[in-house]
């Protein structure tokens, strides 16, 4: 996974940051992974210029953790 963040180019680097604070803040009101479980602990949300990135992430409640699974990069 480190090396899908080493890969963002550089315009992606700030909202990105901005994404891993707001996970740590309000990691629920991201989308949920399967839209048919509301309540799923992975979720996915956008970043960047008009949403060129996506960010997978599992919550893991008991341990007040939240890993990110996936990044890309679309733009």
């Amino acid at each position: 996974m480190d090396e899908q963040i080493t890969a963002l180019p550089a315009r992606a680097l700030g909202t990105f940051r901005e994404v891993t604070v707001f996970l740590q803040v309000a990691p629920w009101s991201g989308n949920p992974f399967v839209r048919e479980r509301p309540d799923c602990p992975i979720r996915t949300r956008t970043f960047g210029e008009k949403g060129g990135g996506m960010v997978t992430y599992l919550i893991v409640e008991y341990r007040r953790l939240v890993e990110i699974i996936n990044v890309v990069w679309c733009v």
